[in-house]
Parts: structure tokens; C-alpha cells; sequence
């Protein structure tokens, strides 16, 4: 039985005039990115709102997954929409930002097969996850950047980051950290060592802008994972500044590569790691940092003014850093975040 042709809406940019081709049940950013085009945007899956254009024409479903706080109503009702989670169903015509960002390399987006290689458990809720590209046989992407994964039985797709720079060596590696009743990461820890997944990418800005200048990453659980490709990145060549790399756990179960990182702080004398850990027991014998990272942070940092940050984790996290980053005089335009 030959299946049904899927139907395709032609979508016109404005104030640019591009036309793009956009398939059903595709959504509208996915089209832009495949087509090389540059706008902003941060999650792809309707939550933190960096991809709001406008639909000046046509028809379209914005999809249930975006929240009344993400999108709210009187947006709506003004044509407001998130490209990564609009469904055209006529021809559109949508008002958005097109602009190449500074320092921002475009790597096209591929479907791809992979392999389980490896699955390593390395606390009580992350696993190490290495995969081998089976089609293509390599995937260019930027250290920062994610990869979406299908999971089987569930529509919607779940987002993991390189955890590694890229060598275009087919391989790729995740960390992925177990959520009690997540259906996506239950999935992902319990993939056996040759099982095969598909995914798709790369996405996301977070990439590395400059290197003339001090530098410093925060990361709690998971968040380890692009940290550890961008640091890769930084010392895959000569590096004269400072980089410092802070991360956040709750207790010591919760801590993994501490032995990598310490031995890069023997490698490069100008890298600093300082782990914290904020959920110890008074008895406990812990001898580095305690309390939350944005805390320790300032109290590790006399100032933060001229450097470049990278923070990823939970968004309480990456808040309560940033505040603590504008307190050491670091501003906005030079703090990169990736919130999950």
C-alpha cells in the first residue's frame, strides 16, 4: 500500500522575502534551520520562548506543549507564535529575525543512525552514553551544540548535548541523567550496548565566541556535558587566559570525571576546577567547597568583568549564576546559557 503523500506549505519571510518549503507535521523552525536559515531560538520544544515570530497570513496549529506563560493569550491573539512548535496548515506568511549571530558557525542539520558503544553509569542517576554513527559516518557540529533523539512509542523528541568536541571520528557521546518517571531519559539509560537510535542535529548557539579573553563555565549534573565539550574546544589550541570551571552537586555520589578534571588542572596550569557540593551532612568529610555554585562562586571570584561566561543546568541555577556573575560585573551579552 503505498502511503500518502505528505502535504507542503510554502512559508514567505517577511522582511526578507525568503521562501522556504515547509512538510506536514513539521515545524516551522526545523524547516528554517534545515535551510540554513539563522533566527534565534534556544530549546525547540515551546518553553523558553527565544523563537516568538509573527504570522501575518495563513493558518496554523501552535502545538499543546507550549504554555500559557511561554506564549500568553493576547500574543496569541495577535498572531504571535513559536517557530519550533507551529504546524502550518495553509501557505504562510511570517514576520521573524533573520540575522547571523557573531561568532556563530552554521552547521547543517542531518538525520542520522547510531549505535549504542557504550553505557556507563557514573552516579546514581547519570549515565555516560558513547554512540557510534552508523549513516552518515560523520556529523559536524559545534561543542555546545545538541542532538534530538527519537524515543520508541513517544512522539515528541528529547534533547542531549555533545559531550565531547567534534573529531569526526563517528563518535558521539551524552550524558544523560535518569528522571524519576521520565519516559525520554528512562529510555536513554536503559539502551543496551548495540542498540540502534536515530536522531537529528545539530541545534543551538551555545558555542564557543572568543577566545582572547578569561573564561569561566558553570555546570550542575547533566549540565557537565556541554561544559566538557566547550573546555575541550578552548584547549584543543594554545589558550594564554584563565579559564575556571565550576560545578554544582548535591553530594559527593553525585560527583563523576572529578579524576579528568583534576588531572587537566596538572595539564594546564591556568584551568581551575572547583567543585561545590550543597546537600552534606554535618558529619561528612568533604574537604572542598560547600553550598550552592552561584555562592561559591562569588565568594571564589574577586571579579568577573571582561571574561565570557558558559552556564549550564536547571534554570534556578542558571539564574541564580547569572545574578551572582552581574554582582562580579559580568553583563548579559557576555553570559551564554543552555537551560533544561
Amino acid at each position: 500500500m503505498n502511503k500518502t503523500a505528505l502535504e507542503t506549505y510554502e512559508v514567505t519571510l517577511e522582511p526578507s522575502g525568503n521562501q522556504i518549503q515547509v512538510n506536514e507535521g513539521q515545524t516551522i523552525l526545523d524547516a528554517l534551520i534545515r535551510n540554513g536559515i539563522q533566527t534565534p531560538y534556544g530549546c525547540r520544544h515551546g518553553s523558553c520562548s527565544a523563537c516568538k515570530a509573527r504570522v501575518l497570513e495563513g493558518n496554523y496549529e501552535i502545538m499543546g506543549r507550549v504554555s500559557e506563560y511561554s506564549l500568553l493569550s493576547f500574543e496569541r491573539d495577535d498572531g504571535m507564535i513559536l517557530l519550533c512548535s507551529t504546524l502550518p496548515e495553509s501557505d504562510l506568511v511570517v514576520e521573524i529575525e533573520e540575522e547571523e549571530e557573531e561568532g556563530v558557525t552554521f552547521y547543517p542539520v542531518f538525520d542520522f543512525e547510531a549505535t549504542v558503544a557504550k553505557n556507563e553509569q557514573v552516579t546514581p542517576d547519570i549515565h555516560i552514553i558513547e554512540l557510534e554513527l552508523i549513516a552518515p559516518k560523520s556529523v559536524p557540529y559545534a561543542a555546545g551544540q545538541f542532538f534530538e533523539f527519537k524515543v520508541q512509542g513517544e512522539s515528541e523528541l528529547r534533547s542531549y548535548s555533545a559531550a565531547t568536541r567534534f573529531t569526526d571520528n563517528n563518535k558521539l557521546q551524552l550524558h544523560v541523567k535518569r528522571i524519576p518517571n521520565g519516559i525520554g531519559s528512562n529510555y536513554m539509560c536503559d539502551l543496551e550496548v548495540g542498540a540502534t537510535v536515530n536522531a537529528s542535529g545539530p541545534y543551538g548557539k551555545m558555542q564557543l565566541r572568543d577566545r582572547e579573553r578569561n573564561l569561566v563555565f558553570v555546570a550542575g549534573g547533566s549540565g557537565m556535558a556541554p561544559i566538557k565539550a566547550l573546555l575541550e574546544e578552548v584547549f584543543s589550541k594554545d589558550f594564554d587566559y584563565e579559564a575556571w570551571f565550576f560545578y554544582g552537586a548535591r553530594t559527593e555520589q553525585d560527583l563523576y570525571l572529578v579524576d579528568e578534571w583534576l588531572e587537566w588542572e596538572r595539564k594546564y596550569p591556568n584551568f581551575h576546577f572547583i567543585p561545590a557540593l550543597s546537600n552534606l551532612s554535618d558529619d561528612s568529610n568533604w574537604s572542598g567547597e560547600r553550598g550552592f555554585i552561584a555562592d561559591v562562586l562569588k565568594n571564589k571570584m574577586d571579579s568577573c568583568s571582561g571574561m565570557d561566561a558558559y552556564l549550564c543546568g536547571p534554570p534556578i541555577m542558571c539564574e541564580t549564576v547569572t545574578d551572582a556573575l552581574y554582582e562580579k560585573g559580568l553583563r548579559g551579552k557576555h553570559i551564554y546559557l543552555d537551560e533544561f
